[in-house]
Protein backbone atom coordinates (compact mmCIF):
# COMPACT_ATOMS: atom_id res chain seq x y z
CA UNK A 1 0.00 0.00 0.00
CA UNK A 2 2.81 2.42 0.89
CA UNK A 3 4.59 1.82 -2.39
CA UNK A 4 1.27 2.55 -4.08
CA UNK A 5 0.68 5.97 -2.03
CA UNK A 6 4.27 6.52 -3.42
CA UNK A 7 3.48 6.22 -6.80
CA UNK A 8 0.35 8.20 -6.62
CA UNK A 9 1.94 11.27 -4.97
CA UNK A 10 4.35 11.03 -8.15
CA UNK A 11 1.79 11.27 -10.45
CA UNK A 12 0.17 14.38 -8.55
CA UNK A 13 3.84 15.87 -8.95
CA UNK A 14 3.71 15.76 -12.07
CA UNK A 15 0.43 16.79 -12.64
CA UNK A 16 1.75 19.86 -11.05
CA UNK A 17 4.62 20.33 -13.32
CA UNK A 18 1.44 20.18 -16.12
CA UNK A 19 -0.46 22.87 -14.13
CA UNK A 20 2.91 25.32 -14.86
CA UNK A 21 3.96 24.88 -11.05
CA UNK A 22 7.91 25.07 -10.59
CA UNK A 23 10.10 22.62 -8.72
CA UNK A 24 8.12 19.36 -8.81
CA UNK A 25 9.83 16.39 -10.46
CA UNK A 26 9.22 14.53 -13.39
CA UNK A 27 11.38 11.42 -15.09
CA UNK A 28 14.05 11.39 -17.50
CA UNK A 29 13.37 11.05 -21.03
CA UNK A 30 16.10 8.92 -22.47
CA UNK A 31 16.62 7.67 -26.01
CA UNK A 32 19.82 6.63 -28.64
CA UNK A 33 20.63 7.43 -31.77
CA UNK A 34 23.59 5.07 -33.26
CA UNK A 35 26.32 5.70 -30.63
CA UNK A 36 24.77 8.23 -29.06
CA UNK A 37 22.24 8.69 -25.89
CA UNK A 38 20.84 11.36 -25.08
CA UNK A 39 19.28 11.90 -21.71
CA UNK A 40 16.41 15.41 -21.07
CA UNK A 41 17.13 15.33 -17.22
CA UNK A 42 15.48 18.58 -15.63
CA UNK A 43 17.13 21.35 -16.44
CA UNK A 44 19.27 19.97 -19.10
CA UNK A 45 19.43 17.66 -22.37
CA UNK A 46 22.79 15.19 -22.48
CA UNK A 47 24.75 13.90 -25.41
CA UNK A 48 26.52 10.97 -24.45
CA UNK A 49 29.30 9.15 -26.74
CA UNK A 50 28.53 4.92 -25.71
CA UNK A 51 31.98 4.20 -26.83
CA UNK A 52 33.95 6.17 -25.01
CA UNK A 53 31.68 6.88 -22.24
CA UNK A 54 31.93 10.88 -22.26
CA UNK A 55 29.76 13.98 -22.24
CA UNK A 56 29.79 15.06 -26.30
CA UNK A 57 27.26 18.28 -25.18
CA UNK A 58 24.78 19.43 -23.33
CA UNK A 59 21.87 21.76 -23.94
CA UNK A 60 19.86 23.73 -21.15
CA UNK A 61 17.90 25.89 -23.74
CA UNK A 62 18.57 29.68 -24.93
CA UNK A 63 18.70 32.29 -22.19
CA UNK A 64 17.11 35.49 -22.44
CA UNK A 65 19.02 36.82 -19.64
CA UNK A 66 19.62 37.31 -15.64
CA UNK A 67 17.02 37.39 -13.61
CA UNK A 68 16.91 37.20 -10.03
CA UNK A 69 14.09 34.92 -9.82
CA UNK A 70 13.39 32.47 -12.07
CA UNK A 71 9.33 31.93 -12.08
CA UNK A 72 9.99 29.73 -15.29
CA UNK A 73 12.69 27.37 -15.24
CA UNK A 74 13.50 25.21 -18.39
CA UNK A 75 12.53 21.50 -17.80
CA UNK A 76 13.41 18.58 -20.19
CA UNK A 77 11.85 15.70 -19.34
CA UNK A 78 10.79 14.38 -23.32
CA UNK A 79 13.19 12.02 -25.32
CA UNK A 80 14.97 13.62 -28.00
CA UNK A 81 14.14 12.91 -31.44
CA UNK A 82 16.68 12.32 -34.19
CA UNK A 83 15.42 13.68 -37.73
CA UNK A 84 17.02 11.77 -40.84
CA UNK A 85 19.07 15.03 -41.66
CA UNK A 86 20.70 14.51 -38.29
CA UNK A 87 18.95 17.39 -36.38
CA UNK A 88 17.89 16.22 -32.41
CA UNK A 89 14.72 17.60 -31.94
CA UNK A 90 14.35 18.83 -28.62
CA UNK A 91 11.11 19.73 -26.52
CA UNK A 92 11.41 21.87 -23.28
CA UNK A 93 8.25 21.07 -20.97
CA UNK A 94 7.98 24.56 -19.10
CA UNK A 95 5.29 27.27 -20.24
CA UNK A 96 7.38 28.51 -22.69
CA UNK A 97 5.86 25.80 -24.65
CA UNK A 98 8.93 25.70 -27.18
CA UNK A 99 10.38 23.04 -29.62
CA UNK A 100 14.24 23.16 -30.72
CA UNK A 101 16.02 21.51 -33.14
CA UNK A 102 19.99 21.81 -32.56
CA UNK A 103 22.74 20.63 -34.65
CA UNK A 104 24.71 18.24 -32.96
CA UNK A 105 27.94 19.07 -35.79
CA UNK A 106 27.26 22.83 -35.05
CA UNK A 107 28.61 23.83 -31.50
CA UNK A 108 28.94 27.17 -29.41
CA UNK A 109 30.83 27.76 -26.10
CA UNK A 110 28.47 28.20 -23.56
CA UNK A 111 30.04 28.62 -19.93
CA UNK A 112 32.56 26.55 -21.33
CA UNK A 113 30.59 23.65 -21.96
CA UNK A 114 30.06 22.96 -25.86
CA UNK A 115 26.36 23.91 -26.78
CA UNK A 116 25.11 22.49 -30.12
CA UNK A 117 23.60 25.80 -31.93
CA UNK A 118 19.81 25.94 -32.65
CA UNK A 119 18.81 24.69 -36.53
CA UNK A 120 14.95 26.13 -35.83
CA UNK A 121 12.65 26.34 -33.21
CA UNK A 122 8.17 26.20 -33.03
CA UNK A 123 6.72 28.06 -30.18
CA UNK A 124 2.85 28.07 -31.21
CA UNK A 125 1.36 25.49 -29.50
CA UNK A 126 -0.82 26.54 -26.16
CA UNK A 127 0.13 23.87 -24.04
CA UNK A 128 3.02 21.71 -22.62
CA UNK A 129 5.30 19.51 -24.23
CA UNK A 130 5.24 16.10 -22.53
CA UNK A 131 5.32 13.74 -25.66
CA UNK A 132 8.20 12.91 -28.03
CA UNK A 133 7.09 13.92 -31.60
CA UNK A 134 7.73 11.50 -34.91
CA UNK A 135 8.84 12.18 -38.25
CA UNK A 136 7.15 10.81 -40.96
CA UNK A 137 8.26 11.30 -44.70
CA UNK A 138 10.10 14.42 -44.03
CA UNK A 139 6.72 15.95 -41.85
CA UNK A 140 7.13 15.86 -37.77
CA UNK A 141 3.96 15.59 -36.14
CA UNK A 142 4.21 16.67 -32.84
CA UNK A 143 1.55 16.21 -30.40
CA UNK A 144 0.91 18.82 -27.29
CA UNK A 145 -0.91 18.68 -24.37
CA UNK A 146 -3.01 21.10 -25.39
CA UNK A 147 -4.96 18.33 -27.42
CA UNK A 148 -3.68 19.05 -31.02
CA UNK A 149 -0.77 17.67 -33.36
CA UNK A 150 1.68 20.13 -35.04
CA UNK A 151 2.62 18.55 -38.44
CA UNK A 152 6.23 20.80 -39.11
CA UNK A 153 7.77 20.67 -42.63
CA UNK A 154 11.83 19.52 -41.81
CA UNK A 155 12.64 20.88 -44.96
CA UNK A 156 11.14 24.48 -46.00
CA UNK A 157 14.73 25.38 -44.24
CA UNK A 158 12.85 28.15 -41.78
CA UNK A 159 14.92 29.09 -38.37
CA UNK A 160 11.45 29.93 -36.79
CA UNK A 161 9.07 27.43 -37.97
CA UNK A 162 4.81 27.55 -38.62
CA UNK A 163 2.95 24.47 -38.55
CA UNK A 164 1.52 23.76 -42.08
CA UNK A 165 -1.23 21.80 -40.32
CA UNK A 166 -2.77 21.44 -36.82
CA UNK A 167 -4.72 18.29 -36.23
CA UNK A 168 -7.45 18.60 -33.50
CA UNK A 169 -8.00 15.26 -31.54
CA UNK A 170 -10.49 16.25 -28.91
CA UNK A 171 -14.19 16.14 -29.21
CA UNK A 172 -15.81 19.49 -31.40
CA UNK A 173 -16.36 22.10 -28.62
CA UNK A 174 -14.02 20.30 -25.67
CA UNK A 175 -10.62 21.75 -25.16
CA UNK A 176 -9.34 19.07 -22.69
CA UNK A 177 -7.39 16.45 -24.81
CA UNK A 178 -3.65 16.13 -23.13
CA UNK A 179 -1.39 14.52 -25.49
CA UNK A 180 1.31 12.79 -23.47
CA UNK A 181 2.40 9.97 -25.92
CA UNK A 182 4.29 9.46 -29.13
CA UNK A 183 1.89 8.70 -31.83
CA UNK A 184 2.79 5.51 -34.30
CA UNK A 185 1.74 4.74 -38.08
CA UNK A 186 1.17 1.92 -40.04
CA UNK A 187 2.06 4.35 -43.23
CA UNK A 188 -1.82 5.41 -43.93
CA UNK A 189 -3.47 6.33 -40.05
CA UNK A 190 -1.71 8.20 -37.42
CA UNK A 191 -2.46 6.62 -33.90
CA UNK A 192 -2.49 8.80 -30.70
CA UNK A 193 -4.11 8.81 -27.38
CA UNK A 194 -5.16 11.33 -24.61
CA UNK A 195 -5.72 11.69 -21.35
CA UNK A 196 -9.26 12.54 -21.75
CA UNK A 197 -9.85 8.85 -21.72
CA UNK A 198 -9.43 8.64 -25.69
CA UNK A 199 -8.01 7.05 -28.72
CA UNK A 200 -7.98 8.33 -32.14
CA UNK A 201 -6.99 7.75 -35.67
CA UNK A 202 -5.71 10.20 -38.13
CA UNK A 203 -5.94 9.77 -42.35
CA UNK A 204 -2.17 11.01 -43.04
CA UNK A 205 -3.25 12.03 -46.51
CA UNK A 206 -6.16 14.46 -45.23
CA UNK A 207 -5.58 14.84 -41.60
CA UNK A 208 -8.81 14.21 -40.74
CA UNK A 209 -9.70 12.23 -37.76
CA UNK A 210 -10.85 9.01 -38.71
CA UNK A 211 -12.13 8.05 -35.75
CA UNK A 212 -12.03 8.43 -32.17
CA UNK A 213 -13.21 6.07 -29.05
CA UNK A 214 -13.85 7.21 -25.78
CA UNK A 215 -12.51 4.67 -23.06
CA UNK A 216 -13.58 4.43 -19.28
CA UNK A 217 -10.07 5.72 -18.24
CA UNK A 218 -7.15 8.18 -19.23
CA UNK A 219 -4.39 6.86 -21.72
CA UNK A 220 -0.90 8.10 -20.34
CA UNK A 221 0.80 5.40 -22.56
CA UNK A 222 0.95 5.10 -26.47
CA UNK A 223 -0.68 2.56 -28.59
CA UNK A 224 1.21 -0.33 -30.52
CA UNK A 225 0.48 -2.54 -33.03
CA UNK A 226 0.40 -6.32 -31.90
CA UNK A 227 0.97 -9.11 -34.03
CA UNK A 228 -2.40 -10.32 -34.93
CA UNK A 229 -2.16 -6.83 -36.54
CA UNK A 230 -4.80 -4.84 -33.89
CA UNK A 231 -4.18 -2.00 -31.87
CA UNK A 232 -3.69 -2.36 -28.38
CA UNK A 233 -3.35 0.44 -25.86
CA UNK A 234 -3.47 0.33 -21.62
CA UNK A 235 -5.28 2.61 -19.73
CA UNK A 236 -6.07 3.92 -15.87
CA UNK A 237 -8.90 1.97 -16.02
CA UNK A 238 -6.49 -0.79 -15.34
CA UNK A 239 -7.71 -2.97 -18.76
CA UNK A 240 -5.89 -3.46 -22.00
CA UNK A 241 -8.08 -2.44 -24.94
CA UNK A 242 -7.77 -4.41 -28.50
CA UNK A 243 -9.01 -2.39 -31.09
CA UNK A 244 -9.61 -2.41 -35.68
CA UNK A 245 -7.03 -0.08 -36.86
CA UNK A 246 -9.75 0.54 -39.61
CA UNK A 247 -12.82 1.10 -38.09
CA UNK A 248 -11.89 2.21 -34.37
CA UNK A 249 -14.42 -1.12 -32.84
CA UNK A 250 -12.53 -2.15 -29.95
CA UNK A 251 -13.07 -4.52 -26.92
CA UNK A 252 -11.61 -5.08 -23.60
CA UNK A 253 -8.89 -7.51 -23.93
CA UNK A 254 -7.80 -8.06 -20.44
CA UNK A 255 -8.78 -6.25 -17.16
CA UNK A 256 -5.51 -5.59 -15.00
CA UNK A 257 -4.59 -4.80 -11.28
CA UNK A 258 -3.44 -1.74 -11.51
CA UNK A 259 -3.45 0.66 -13.69
CA UNK A 260 -1.56 0.75 -17.50
CA UNK A 261 0.88 3.82 -17.56
CA UNK A 262 3.60 2.68 -20.09
CA UNK A 263 3.21 1.62 -23.80
CA UNK A 264 2.65 -2.05 -24.24
CA UNK A 265 5.84 -3.56 -26.44
CA UNK A 266 4.77 -5.91 -28.96
CA UNK A 267 7.21 -9.10 -28.98
CA UNK A 268 5.69 -11.80 -32.28
CA UNK A 269 2.63 -12.84 -31.34
CA UNK A 270 3.05 -11.33 -27.63
CA UNK A 271 2.68 -8.27 -25.80
CA UNK A 272 4.23 -7.47 -23.04
CA UNK A 273 3.22 -3.90 -20.35
CA UNK A 274 3.19 -3.75 -16.70
CA UNK A 275 0.81 -1.60 -14.09
CA UNK A 276 1.48 0.27 -11.18
CA UNK A 277 0.87 -2.02 -8.75
CA UNK A 278 3.83 -3.31 -10.31
CA UNK A 279 2.61 -6.57 -11.94
CA UNK A 280 3.98 -7.21 -15.39
CA UNK A 281 2.04 -9.09 -18.08
CA UNK A 282 2.53 -11.00 -20.88
CA UNK A 283 -0.22 -10.92 -23.33
CA UNK A 284 -0.61 -14.08 -26.50
CA UNK A 285 -2.76 -12.01 -29.55
CA UNK A 286 -3.32 -15.01 -31.86
CA UNK A 287 -4.61 -16.55 -28.91
CA UNK A 288 -5.81 -14.00 -26.89
CA UNK A 289 -4.62 -15.20 -23.27
CA UNK A 290 -2.20 -14.39 -20.77
CA UNK A 291 0.94 -17.12 -21.10
CA UNK A 292 1.33 -16.65 -17.75
CA UNK A 293 -0.14 -15.42 -14.44
CA UNK A 294 0.98 -11.64 -13.77
CA UNK A 295 4.41 -11.22 -11.87
CA UNK A 296 5.36 -8.46 -9.61
CA UNK A 297 8.89 -8.14 -9.34
CA UNK A 298 9.25 -5.56 -5.88
CA UNK A 299 7.54 -2.65 -6.64
CA UNK A 300 5.40 -0.18 -9.02
CA UNK A 301 6.36 0.57 -12.62
CA UNK A 302 5.81 3.23 -15.39
CA UNK A 303 8.34 2.55 -17.59
CA UNK A 304 7.62 0.08 -20.39
CA UNK A 305 9.33 -3.17 -20.79
CA UNK A 306 12.45 -4.19 -23.03
CA UNK A 307 12.82 -7.06 -24.89
CA UNK A 308 16.08 -7.92 -25.22
CA UNK A 309 17.01 -11.59 -26.76
CA UNK A 310 14.56 -14.00 -24.61
CA UNK A 311 14.50 -11.63 -21.79
CA UNK A 312 12.02 -8.79 -20.99
CA UNK A 313 13.40 -6.07 -18.69
CA UNK A 314 11.35 -4.25 -16.44
CA UNK A 315 12.40 -0.99 -14.59
CA UNK A 316 10.68 -0.56 -11.50
CA UNK A 317 10.18 2.78 -8.79
CA UNK A 318 12.71 0.41 -6.05
CA UNK A 319 15.16 1.29 -8.55
CA UNK A 320 15.75 -2.17 -9.56
CA UNK A 321 16.20 -3.59 -12.76
CA UNK A 322 14.23 -7.45 -13.18
CA UNK A 323 14.47 -10.12 -15.99
CA UNK A 324 11.62 -12.23 -16.91
CA UNK A 325 11.99 -15.05 -18.83
CA UNK A 326 9.93 -16.43 -21.54
CA UNK A 327 8.25 -18.89 -18.74
CA UNK A 328 7.62 -16.05 -16.38
CA UNK A 329 10.53 -16.38 -13.88
CA UNK A 330 11.78 -13.35 -12.80
CA UNK A 331 15.15 -12.50 -11.17
CA UNK A 332 17.05 -9.35 -9.96
CA UNK A 333 19.45 -8.38 -12.74
CA UNK A 334 20.40 -4.97 -11.66
CA UNK A 335 20.14 -2.76 -8.56
CA UNK A 336 20.44 0.84 -8.47
CA UNK A 337 22.35 2.76 -5.75
CA UNK A 338 19.80 2.82 -2.38
CA UNK A 339 16.94 5.08 -2.25
CA UNK A 340 17.49 5.52 -6.22
CA UNK A 341 14.40 5.48 -8.75
CA UNK A 342 13.44 4.08 -12.15
CA UNK A 343 10.83 5.36 -14.09
CA UNK A 344 12.09 5.30 -17.23
CA UNK A 345 11.87 2.62 -19.95
CA UNK A 346 15.44 1.14 -20.60
CA UNK A 347 16.90 1.54 -23.92
CA UNK A 348 18.91 -1.30 -25.55
CA UNK A 349 21.86 0.51 -27.76
CA UNK A 350 25.44 -0.73 -28.72
CA UNK A 351 24.98 -4.16 -27.15
CA UNK A 352 24.06 -2.45 -23.84
CA UNK A 353 20.92 -1.76 -21.68
CA UNK A 354 21.07 1.84 -20.41
CA UNK A 355 18.90 2.65 -17.27
CA UNK A 356 17.64 6.43 -16.37
CA UNK A 357 17.60 6.92 -12.54
CA UNK A 358 16.61 9.86 -9.98
CA UNK A 359 17.79 10.28 -6.58
CA UNK A 360 20.84 8.52 -7.30
CA UNK A 361 25.09 9.45 -7.30
CA UNK A 362 24.52 8.94 -11.32
CA UNK A 363 21.86 9.92 -14.37
CA UNK A 364 22.37 7.17 -15.95
CA UNK A 365 24.36 3.86 -16.02
CA UNK A 366 24.69 1.03 -19.21
CA UNK A 367 24.72 -2.30 -18.11
CA UNK A 368 25.79 -5.57 -19.92
CA UNK A 369 24.40 -8.70 -20.91
CA UNK A 370 24.69 -9.77 -17.35
CA UNK A 371 23.47 -7.32 -15.70
CA UNK A 372 26.88 -5.81 -14.53
CA UNK A 373 27.39 -1.87 -14.41
CA UNK A 374 30.23 -0.78 -17.42
CA UNK A 375 30.23 3.08 -16.83
CA UNK A 376 28.02 5.16 -15.27
CA UNK A 377 27.24 9.03 -16.17
CA UNK A 378 26.88 11.60 -13.41
CA UNK A 379 26.08 14.65 -15.82
CA UNK A 380 29.30 16.22 -16.17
Amino acid sequence: MQKKKSIILFVLLFALVLSGCTGAVAWPGLSTSGDVAYLAHTSTVYAVDLKTHNLLWSFSGEKAGFTLFNTNPDMFIVPPVTTTDGLVVIANANNRHMLYAVDPKNFSAIDKAPTPAVRWKFNQAKGLWIAPPLEIDGLLFAPNSDGKIYVLDLNDGMPEKQAVRTIEVSQPGKNESRLWAQPITDGERLFITSLDKAVAAVDLSTYEVLWRVDLNGAVPGGVVLGGDGALYAGSLAKKLERFDPLTGAHQTALETKGWIWGTPVADGDNLYFADVDGYVYSYNTAEQRLNWEPVRPDASITASPLVVGDQILIATESGGIYSISADGKVSLWFQGKEKSKAYTTPVFAEGLTLVAYLDSDYYLVALDQNGKAVWTFSGK
